[in-house]
């Protein structure tokens, strides 16, 4: 979508673009290489995440060794928060702060002087110069449409819809911007800008006719903002006939909001609970309380809305007490299909610049390069801010999480005993009984 919008501000001044969604096309790194030899342009501009920095310093390398007179632009969080070591460390010439919409525009007018533009840093001998702050777009109703044929569409919708349902969806967006500022959220834009309902709906009305969109996913950090503007727009989505995702807060949610996003449609909301510990919680700065959090996700469910919890493992104060209470949270919400992540210090973050002013992350482009493959999953920990050694700590989460698992199946006789037996028919009882001995012994 952040492509899409520079697309269309691109456009609508006259240039012509071009798109290459390398993730989405699941190209390799051999026939990137091929389309940079093979493309004609005059700048090319790159999107891209914090986790995505070493990919940036190939691509950049890879585009100048071809085209090494042409500029290249980097835009989103990497570019916003990290401009010192991209342009110290990669090929980039140009990094765009914040917003991209107006400041590309005045930046292809003046490619060889960046200095006039507000919102960019640049390089001029070996000197990382930063412009005056560019300031937010005020109207995100005057930003032009999303040019989606520029899109690899029919990848979208594949990747996100479901064929047994016969849904087909896609990702939009109502706004910008969240109103909190919980210490480990690398947040895309500060303060809160919405898009206005109607305009919302016009999009969803064209990508069913052109598209024949079904079902929407809100990519929005916090699609449920206020309760007048959550309840008229679930007013509105009820006579769309879609289905529809979002992420929401513990806190602005009740009974009501609840029922008629239901009854407009909505399937699940992503509440960011990020722990059972009312210490930690208050330490993330993330203003709920973990008693109303019991309250609302045991009401999501009853409601028949799918909560999906995030929650995140290993912030700085958590000990085996607060782990405990974790544990003893899932068992009364009766929840046991969690994945705990890692707590990863990302650019743009308080926990960010808490790292550094202690100096637990000194070298930000070192830190950048393993952010890669370290922010979530199974990877090791980047940075340990418990008082457990790596090793404890790696093993707690897993043992964490195996213990809310067990708990679960614990209280579901039956639900256990029917996915053992769907196990078994897949995998055979020999597989099954060696995965739970190991299990066991770990």
């Amino acid at each position: 979508m952040g492509l899409g919008y520079i697309a269309g501000a691109l456009r609508e001044e006259g240039h012509e673009v071009t798109i290459l969604d390398i993730y989405a096309l699941d190209l390799s790194d051999e026939e990137v290489v091929q389309y940079i030899k093979d493309a004609i342009f005059d700048v090319v501009g790159i999107s891209a995440m914090s986790t995505q920095y070493n990919y940036v310093k190939w691509l950049s390398v890879e585009i100048k060794k071809y085209h090494p007179q042409k500029k290249i632009i980097l835009g989103w969080v990497l570019a916003t928060y990290s401009s010192d070591v991209v342009l110290n460390n990669t090929n980039v010439d140009i990094c765009v702060i914040g917003e991209g919409e107006i400041t590309i525009k005045e930046l292809l007018f003046n490619l060889e002087s960046p200095q006039k533009v507000n919102g960019v840093a640049f390089k001029e001998n070996d000197t990382v110069i930063r412009t005056s702050p560019r300031k937010y777009i005020e109207d995100l109703n005057s930003i032009p449409k999303i040019p989606y044929d520029l899109f690899p569409m029919a990848i979208y919708i594949e990747s996100l819809s479901n064929k047994q349902s016969n849904t087909k969806a896609i990702n939009i967006s109502c706004g910008r911007g969240c109103p909190y500022s919980c210490t480990f959220c690398s947040k895309s834009f500060a303060g809160v800008r919405l898009r206005p309902i109607e305009d919302v709906v016009d999009e969803i009305a064209f990508l069913k006719d052109n598209y024949q969109i079904n079902r929407i996913h809100f990519t929005d950090e916090l699609l449920i903002i206020g309760r007048k503007r959550i309840l008229a727009f679930c007013d509105v989505l009820s006579e769309l006939n879609i289905t529809w995702t979002c992420q929401g807060r513990i806190n602005h949610v009740d009974q009501e909001i609840l029922q008629r996003m239901k009854a407009a449609g909505c399937l699940c909301i992503g509440y960011g609970v990020e722990s059972g510990s009312q210490k930690i919680l208050d330490a993330m700065d993330k203003k709920i309380d973990i008693r109303q959090a019991e309250e609302i996700i045991k009401m999501t469910k009853r409601i028949g809305i799918t909560p999906i919890l995030q929650f995140i493992f290993g912030y700085p104060g958590e000990n085996a007490e607060t782990i405990q209470e974790t544990i003893e949270f899932f068992e009364r919400i009766d929840e046991g299909r969690i994945e705990l992540s890692p707590i990863t210090p990302l650019p743009g973050t308080i926990l960010w610049d808490y790292c550094l002013n202690n100096k637990i992350i000194r070298d930000e482009a070192e830190y950048l390069e393993k952010l890669e493959g370290g922010y979530m999953g199974d990877a090791p920990t980047l940075v340990n801010l418990t008082s457990f050694s790596d090793a404890e700590l790696i093993k707690l989460r897993k043992l964490t999480e195996r213990r809310i698992l067990i708990n679960y199946f614990r209280n579901h006789p039956i639900y256990t005993w029917k996915a053992l037996q769907r196990k078994i028919r897949t995998e055979g009882i020999k597989t099954i009984f060696r995965k739970a001995r190991n299990l066991w012994l770990s």
